[in-house]
C-alpha cells in the first residue's frame, strides 16, 4: 500500500515516532575554526533520511522534527566571537522558525573586574540570532556546570547587573515564555542566593545533582576524590617516567661506549680513553 494513501493523522504519528526524541538532540563541534560545523554527538534513533523521501514527506514531517524536539548546543569557548549555533540555524532556515526549545550554556561575561559586567560577544550573537531566526521559540534552557562557575555571579552587585543584562536580552525575544536555568552541581551548597535572584526575575531554576567528582591519574590506574592528590600522583609519575628514560639513555650510551671500544674504527679514538 502506498504510504501516502494512509490518512494524514496516521502519517503524522509515524513521523513523530521516527523524528521526535524524548531527550535533547545534542550537538558537538570541533573548536578549530571560528564558527565550526556542528554534528550530533551520538546516534539517537532519529530517522532524518525520511525528510529526503519527497517534497510531501518533507513538508509534513519537518515541522514535527523542529518544533517537537529540544536542541542542545555545545559550550562557547571565549576565544571566539562567533555565534556557535549559527551553522545549524542558518543551514535549516527557514525551518528555524519552527524551533520552540533550545538549550545553551549559561552566558559568560567579559569584564567584571572594574565594577561592571558585559556579555561575551559570542553570547550576544547567539541570543540575537535566536531572536531573529527562531521566531516561535518558547523555552530557552541555560546550563550552568559546576566546573564552569560563572565568576560574575559570585559578586553580589555584579551579579545583579549581569542578570539584568541577560534579562533584557531575553525580553527582546518576543515569543519567549520560559527561561530555565539548570545548575549542574556536585552538591547544593551555596546555591540559594543565585537561585533566589533568578527566580525573582521569573526564571525557572532546576538543579541536576552530578555523581561525586573523581580525578583520574594520568596513567588511568588510580581514582582520587580531590585534585591535589591526583596532581601529586601525576607529578611523581612524570618524575619516574623521566628517570626511566634517563636510565635507558644511560644504558644505551654505555653499550655504545663498549661497542666502539671493540670496534677497530673507534678503538684508537682518544675520546674513549
Amino acid at each position: 500500500m502506498n504510504f501516502f494513501g494512509f490518512p494524514k493523522e496516521i502519517r503524522l504519528q509515524i513521523y513523530s515516532e521516527l523524528l521526535v526524541h524524548p531527550e535533547p538532540i545534542v550537538f558537538v563541534a570541533d573548536y578549530g575554526p571560528p564558527s565550526p560545523p556542528l554534528f550530533r554527538s551520538r546516534r539517537d534513533g532519529l530517522c532524518s533520511a525520511l525528510l529526503q523521501l519527497n517534497k510531501q514527506a518533507y513538508s509534513e514531517a519537518s515541522p514535527l522534527l523542529y518544533s517537537n524536539n529540544r536542541f542542545r548546543f555545545p559550550d562557547i569557548w571565549n576565544s571566539t566571537d562567533s555565534a556557535h549555533i549559527a551553522p545549524f540555524l542558518l543551514q535549516i532556515r527557514p525551518q528555524a522558525s519552527l524551533i520552540r526549545h533550545i538549550c545553551i550554556s549559561f552566558p559568560t561575561f567579559d569584564d567584571f573586574q572594574h565594577g561592571s559586567a558585559s556579555l561575551h560577544e559570542a553570547h550576544i550573537k547567539n541570543l540575537e540570532l535566536t531572536r531573529d531566526t527562531c521566531t516561535s521559540i518558547t523555552t530557552l534552557e541555560l546550563s550552568l556546570h559546576a566546573d564552569r562557575t560563572n565568576c560574575a555571579l559570585r559578586d553580589s552587585p555584579i551579579a545583579e547587573q549581569a542578570l539584568g543584562l541577560l534579562d533584557a536580552r531575553f525580553k527582546a525575544i518576543p515569543s519567549l515564555k520560559e527561561v530555565i536555568v539548570n545548575f549542574q552541581e556536585y552538591s547544593e551548597e551555596d546555591l540559594s542566593d543565585d537561585r533566589v535572584k533568578m527566580r525573582d526575575r521569573g526564571w525557572t531554576v532546576e538543579v541536576t545533582k552530578l555523581p561525586k567528582k573523581v580525578w583520574i591519574s594520568i596513567d588511568d590506574r588510580v581514582e582520587f576524590d580531590n585534585e591535589e592528590e591526583c596532581n601529586a600522583y601525576d607529578e611523581e609519575w612524570h618524575r619516574r617516567e623521566w628517570q626511566r628514560e634517563q636510565e635507558k639513555e644511560d644504558e644505551w650510551w654505555e653499550e655504545e661506549y663498549y661497542y666502539r671500544r671493540r670496534d677497530p674504527y673507534w678503538k684508537n679514538d682518544s675520546d674513549y680513553d
